[in-house]
């Protein structure tokens, strides 16, 4: 199946679920109104499996539905009491997530299978039933406020699976109607859990189809576009029939290429003329787009040179009879007698000229005059034609390269990739030769060049103020800026000074009203003017490029937090043991030595019971710190717990951890930490493990019970020293 299949099959099925969610709405309004003989449950039931059904499709938060559920099901039990257990996801255990009633105190609490009510609703999978709580030998008494009469609760089940518990409580034992109420609450069970089952799948399948139908909308605008342009030159071609094959031509022509082509040699063809040529403006030139009849023509003309050039600046249409008398006339070939120039526009400007000479002593008349001048009206509106679809071709072009883009950018997490995959694909979204990124830094208000992309120089780490420079203006209002020859520009970067770029166009990527930072896209070429079109895709890129900058920062900051002690900043003991093993197997690959070494900060109770453990606290961020200045880049050091650290040294031998050990030791018999009754002083006690010849393979758990034993050596030998593990470990340093 490939990737469209794939897509469909998926929004099938979610538009599927959101049928089937949409018809048991229908069937709880239907209910939800019965007539007055209905039993008072039965009614209360139907009601509640309409409103919580109205709670599913109105709040879209898993809190909100658990909620809802439990009103809705102590409501339909004529109780106050109620509860929701879920299963956790990490632990064979069921959480209490909402509770009303007496039960709001156990919120948050946690059972095991088989405990309680709800921990053998959970084993069963079936409804139970206890009529006196109080004197039932399964009651949880750990719990507060369990004093209650009858409790009923039911399985909530997802396909198949006990996913949580939903039980009722009263006040009295053996409430009335007792088991039409467990009835109805088990039935009610289901309902619940398709609600808690489906509430987060209805929320991404909303977005889903919401963002599919977007694209659908883009696309059948797209085509109502193209559907327009075919109605409208059909109109044209039935129009230009009467000007006969010239007009005919200019119907069917959307290519401007083509439509020069065709009408230079059509005019030729059709009306006998035998010098025809059409030349577009570009920047300081006109430009030859196709002739008919030369032996030689130019090119290219400077302009400002000539009738064309003449033509053009005037916006009117020129008849020269004798061409002789004109001192514009710029002559090709020999002979030429009379020329017909008329202007060729496009929306509200002229962008070239039709031209017509003759030769051999045939005289241009104002017939032909108006005939050229007809003509290029049809021209003009072929021009705008084939401009419309141009664009319109570019824009689906350019949507269809934006999604893909985003899908290749947002599915990477690490923020080092996804800005460089950014300017990258920015580049080529709007066909620009060179781009940069910057990153906003709230603390120092500024932003920070992250990536650099062909540009002269490599700019990652310049820090540009708000206002400086594109990208920092688009940062600071928070608007495009478009600039045109940056060299020119007066407020550029003098930090880009030797930047040879010449038109650049900066966005700000912003998060709601957060700055998250700019960027920007430029050309050494001047004549690449950044238009309208390249404004609005690349402001489009920026909030899809912003969405995965934050998604990547997030991954970022959820992988530091994982593998870092917050107290002090270093790696904690999980991470350090997964390094470490990958340590050890390449000192065994490459036979190189490596040492592993325990720190223990001595008398640290005393420490916390003298000053109190903010000061302790200290310690062991100083600590930390004089480790990190200590030791190299390439050194592992992790906080082991407690008071203890824990360092791998790779490529050091027994007398390079012992320098370590030693400098570090001296230093921090130095320290002092300032408390508000006087100085704290503290020594530090060492034990290290060596792993060195003959390479053995030992398991970085052996290395680290090692040195564990070594410090404990340390520690029995007087504290303040080092012991080098040996087969009986002795003698200190």
């Amino acid at each position: 199946m490939n990737e469209s299949e794939h897509l469909q099959s998926e929004n099938d099925a979610l538009r599927t679920r959101i049928r089937e969610l949409e018809r048991q709405l229908h069937h709880a309004r239907s209910f939800a109104s019965f007539p007055p003989y209905v039993s008072p449950a039965v009614s209360d039931y139907f009601t509640a499996f309409h409103e919580t059904t109205l709670a599913i499709m109105n709040r879209l938060e898993l809190n909100d539905v658990l909620e809802a559920i439990v009103e809705h099901a102590a409501r339909l039990a004529g109780t106050e009491h109620g509860y929701i257990h879920l299963r956790l996801a990490d632990a064979e255990l069921m959480e209490m997530k909402v509770g009303i009633g007496r039960f709001a105190l156990n919120r948050g609490s946690v059972i095991a299978p088989g405990e309680g009510v709800s921990g053998r609703v959970w084993q069963s999978g079936e409804p139970m039933m206890v009529e006196d709580y109080r004197s039932w030998e399964g009651r949880i008494e750990r719990l507060e406020m369990i004093d209650f009469g009858a409790v009923i609760a039911a399985p909530l089940k997802s396909r198949g699976d006990v996913i949580g518990v939903l039980g009722v409580a009263y006040d009295a034992a053996n409430p009335f109607d007792f088991h039409t109420i467990a009835a109805l609450l088990a039935r009610f069970a289901d309902l619940a859990a398709i609600a808690i089952d489906n509430a987060q799948l209805y929320t991404a399948a909303q977005r889903e189809i919401a963002e599919r139908q977007r694209i659908e909308a883009e696309l059948r605008a797209s085509a109502q576009h193209l559907h327009d342009l075919y109605t409208v030159t059909k109109r044209q071609a039935q129009e230009l029939r009467l000007l006969g094959q010239v007009r005919s031509v200019l119907a069917r022509a959307i290519d401007l290429s083509v439509i020069f082509y065709s009408v230079v040699e059509a005019i030729a063809r059709t009306f006998g003329y035998t010098q025809v040529c059409i030349y577009l403006r570009e920047h300081d030139e006109l430009v030859l787009q196709h002739q008919v009849g030369y032996s030689h023509i130019p090119e290219r003309i400077p302009f400002g040179k000539g009738i064309i050039s003449r033509t053009i600046l005037s916006e009117r249409p020129a008849l020269i009879a004798d061409v002789s008398a004109d001192s514009d006339f710029l002559g090709a070939i020999e002979g030429v007698v009379s020329e017909i120039c008329v202007p060729l526009w496009e929306d509200d400007r002229v962008i070239g000229a039709l031209n017509v000479e003759s030769i051999n002593g045939v005289v241009l008349t104002e017939d032909d005059l108006r005939l050229m001048t007809e003509l290029a009206e049809h021209i003009h509106v072929a021009i705008e034609r084939a401009r419309l679809y141009e664009r319109l071709w570019q824009r689906v072009q350019q949507l269809d390269a934006l999604y893909s883009i985003m899908g290749d950018i947002t599915g990477n997490l690490n923020l080092d990739d996804v800005l460089r995959a950014i300017v990258t694909r920015m580049l080529t979204l709007i066909r620009a030769a060179h781009g940069a990124l910057a990153l906003y830094d709230a603390q120092q208000n500024h932003l920070i060049v992250h990536v650099s992309v062909n540009m002269d120089y490599d700019y990652a780490g310049v820090r540009l103020a708000l206002g400086e420079g594109a990208m920092g203006k688009a940062a600071l209002t928070r608007q495009p800026v478009v600039v045109c020859d940056y060299r020119a520009w007066s407020e550029r970067s003098l930090q880009c000074e030797a930047e040879s770029t010449a038109n650049v166009l900066a966005v700000p990527l912003l998060a709601g009203d957060e700055l998250i930072g700019a960027m920007s896209a430029g050309d050494g070429d001047l004549k690449r003017i950044f238009t309208a079109d390249d404004i609005r895709l690349l402001s489009m890129f920026a909030q899809q490029a912003t969405v995965a900058i934050k998604n990547a920062r997030l991954f970022e900051e959820v992988q530091y937090l994982a593998i870092t002690d917050p107290l002090t900043g270093l790696y904690n003991r999980r991470y350090f043991l997964s390094a470490a093993r990958r340590e050890l197997e390449r000192a065994h690959r490459h036979h190189s030595p490596l040492v592993v070494i325990i720190a223990d900060l001595d008398d640290f109770k005393r420490i916390n019971d003298d000053f109190g453990h903010p000061v302790g606290d200290r310690a062991l961020r100083a600590f930390s710190d004089l480790l990190r200045r200590e030791l190299r880049s390439i050194d592992l050091v992790a906080r082991y717990g407690g008071e203890e650290f824990i360092l791998l040294l790779p490529e050091t031998d027994e007398n390079g951890g012992v320098q370590v050990v030693e400098r570090v030791r001296l230093l921090w018999s130095q320290t002092t930490i300032a408390t508000g009754q006087g100085v704290a002083r503290m020594t530090s006690s060492f034990g290290m493990a060596v792993y060195a010849e003959p390479f053995d393979g030992m398991s970085i758990d052996t290395l680290v019970a090692r040195a564990d034993e070594a410090l404990l050596c340390a520690k029995q030998a007087g504290k303040n020293r080092l012991e080098i593990w040996q087969l009986q470990v002795e003698g200190g340093r």
